[in-house]
């Protein structure tokens, strides 16, 4: 049956005979767009957000329906929603034509006539955009008061997804206001049986314009309309305005987050209709138009670096001055924020002695004690900050003994880093990217910088970790996984061992392996010259110092873990694992180690930096210390089908 915006009962069935095209009036009437955003208002400090922006567009026209509803992000590429079958099959839908019906509105019946309600034209109120009325009801009772559309019903079939909405304004109301839906179904005698279907969302009491929608399935054999009833259930004052029913489920919403940081976030946004009305915007009218511009902070202060301690010129060589640098490229940093506490060895928890230079006054746990920074104007982008002079105990550097930072930025987001003074650290030469799939955040950190390559990190930020280049990536998208499973498929015929071996070719080792002196060859494993993969279906172990040649090269990747016992000094091999990396498993608490020097290419799930050096080696000595060599990508590549090694120059 083809569908008319809306029918009297009387002429259903002649307009259904004769007029077999869907007839509309002439659509003039702007679409409208409303929108709420969550947070409402700014969540942080200085009218800053720092929570993810959430803004709900909801469009809506009263004649040929919304077409779609357009939007876009700080003057960047329109997005847009597409919507279907939105023509409104409501009659009189904005309220506009009064009419000799006993709610004196055209089209539209008072559902209950009686002394305890009123109904009428309201032209002093209406919804901002829906032209100059509204329907208006009062009542006194605890009953049902309402209008409908029942005599003007939409047409519809059977099962058919539907909507319906309206927006409701309440004074006093007691009870609900919502709509409800009727199925309307020929009875056989020339009238029609009512059927309720469901009902909208609710509002009490006293509210501003708010929107009430439902989604509905016409759930009634033989139905051939739908009508709205809209009113209240208590005593109370209602006005309606924007009635709309849709042949569709597909209701004009749609939705975007912001969750970048950015001092001046402009959205924008706006709907069009099916008779190709649109809405205007503009961000520069005043007032702005379809328009909101704030500002977005969601990242704490970070990239601490440049970190290190100092003695003064008087007192015990353990009484120090920490200092660090923070950075926040957005909000910037806040003052008279910024603070610190310390652990020792004598303590479990952070916290303060009530004496900066007597560990034998009280001890404060929790508690924090201020800095002793320089002045820096509020909203600066990097800000130095340095501890007062403070007594850490003692001169066992071995045990780590560890400042907590605590910076703010403008917008109020916080931040703590752990500092271990004398702490062990790490170095990456070569030129090889040093990455993590999440955020690097290190312990400690050197004098000079940890790798001469580019540091790539999958999360937002990177501390105490910095290259000579300057080189630095954060949100990097994820890269291709290799695992074990992976590169086994990858590679040809393998050969089964138990022991290392001097041959060039791909060998598995079924279960775990540990590299020790009885698993070496009989000939000098360092001096052969062979290119090998060896596949550890298990953990591998390394309990002695492994080199191959100059011209030799050895890949082991590992299906579980690699543990590095802490007496091993030297490993010249390139190691993949699918499990964590322990660069000394077999490690003590308080134990000092080597520095153990890794040649090679290193890929693992986790990197678990253990060691630490002697007293106050970690000053100038790395604790592990990698050393990249092409040379185990370029010899192996011929073992792997489908993939291949492109060097390029970048200056």
């Amino acid at each position: 049956m083809p569908k008319f915006k809306y029918l009297t009962p009387a002429l259903l069935l002649t307009a259904t005979l004769l007029f077999p095209l869907k007839t509309l009036a002439t659509d003039t009437i702007l679409p409208v767009t409303t929108v709420t955003q969550t947070p409402a208002s700014p969540d942080g400090k200085n009218n800053w957000y720092v929570s993810p922006v959430t803004f709900n567009l909801e469009a809506t026209d009263l004649d040929s329906g919304i077409k779609e509803i357009n939007y876009r992000i700080d003057s960047g590429v329109w997005q847009k929603a597409s919507f279907d079958n939105s023509l409104n099959l409501a009659p009189n839908p904005s309220f506009e034509t009064s009419g000799s019906t006993t709610s004196g509105l055209a089209s539209w019946e008072a559902t209950v006539s009686d002394p305890e309600g009123t109904y009428s034209q309201d032209t002093s109120q209406y919804l901002t955009g829906y032209q100059t009325s509204s329907a208006k009801m009062v009542t006194t009772a605890g009953t049902w008061h309402g209008i409908n559309n029942k005599n003007a019903f939409s047409v519809t079939t059977p099962f058919d997804n539907m909507s319906a909405s309206v927006w409701l304004k309440t004074t006093g109301v007691t009870g609900l206001a919502y709509f409800k839906v009727y199925a309307v179904t020929p009875d056989g005698n020339g009238g029609y049986v009512d059927t309720l279907i469901n009902q909208s969302s609710t509002v009490t009491g006293t509210v501003g314009w708010t929107r009430v929608y439902l989604d509905f399935i016409v759930n009634v054999d033989s139905a051939v309309g739908v009508y709205m009833d809209v009113g209240l259930s208590g005593p109370g004052t209602l006005w309606a305005d924007a009635a709309v029913i849709n042949s569709s489920t597909n209701t004009a919403r749609t939705s975007t987050t912001i969750s970048t940081d950015n001092t001046n976030h402009i959205f924008e946004y706006y709907s069009a209709d099916n008779a190709l009305n649109t809405e205007t915007y503009s961000c520069t009218s005043n007032p702005k138009k379809n328009c909101i511009t704030f500002k977005s902070d969601i990242t704490a202060p970070g990239n601490w670096h440049d970190s290190g301690a100092f003695r003064g010129f008087f007192g015990s060589n353990h009484e120090l001055y920490v200092y660090t640098n923070v950075e926040d490229q957005t909000s910037g940093l806040s003052t008279f924020t910024d603070k610190y506490q310390y652990r020792t060895e004598l303590n479990p928890t952070f916290g303060r002695f009530s004496n900066l230079l007597g560990c034998n006054s009280a001890w404060q746990p929790n508690q924090w004690a201020s800095l002793f920074s320089p002045p820096f104007t509020p909203g600066s982008t990097s800000a130095y900050l340095i501890t007062q002079k403070t007594d850490f105990c003692n001169s066992n550097w071995k045990i780590c003994k560890i400042v907590r930072f605590y910076s703010e930025d403008m917008a109020g987001n916080a931040d703590t880093k752990d500092l271990c003074i004398n702490g062990p650290w790490i170095k990456s030469r070569g030129g090889a990217n040093v990455r993590s799939n999440y955020n690097i955040d290190m312990i400690s950190e050197p004098v000079g910088d940890n790798t001469d390559g580019l540091i790539e990190a999958g999360g937002s930020s990177i501390d105490f970790f910095t290259s000579t280049k300057d080189w630095k990536v954060t949100g990097s998208l994820p890269i291709e996984e290799f695992n074990y499973q992976r590169l086994w498929d990858l590679t040809d015929t393998k050969t089964q061992v138990t022991y290392l071996t001097n041959e060039s070719g791909i060998f598995f080792v079924n279960g775990n392996f540990e590299i020790k002196n009885t698993t070496f060859p009989a000939k000098s494993y360092g001096s052969t010259t062979h290119d090998q993969i060896i596949f550890v279906n298990g953990d591998l172990k390394i309990s002695v110092n492994i080199s191959t040649g100059n011209t030799s090269t050895a890949l082991f990747i590992v299906k579980g873990k690699v543990d590095i016992a802490k007496a091993v000094d030297t490993v010249k091999v390139a190691i993949f694992a699918d499990g964590t990396f322990n660069t000394a498993y077999d490690l003590i608490e308080g134990q000092t180690t080597k520095t153990l020097n890794l040649n090679g290419v290193y890929s693992a799930d986790v990197f678990n930096f253990q060691r630490t050096l002697q007293g106050t080696d970690n000053d100038l000595f790395p604790s592990e210390n990698f050393v990249y060599e092409p040379k185990f990508l370029i010899n192996l590549k011929q073992f792997f089908s489908g993939y291949s090694v492109i060097w390029k120059k970048v200056e």
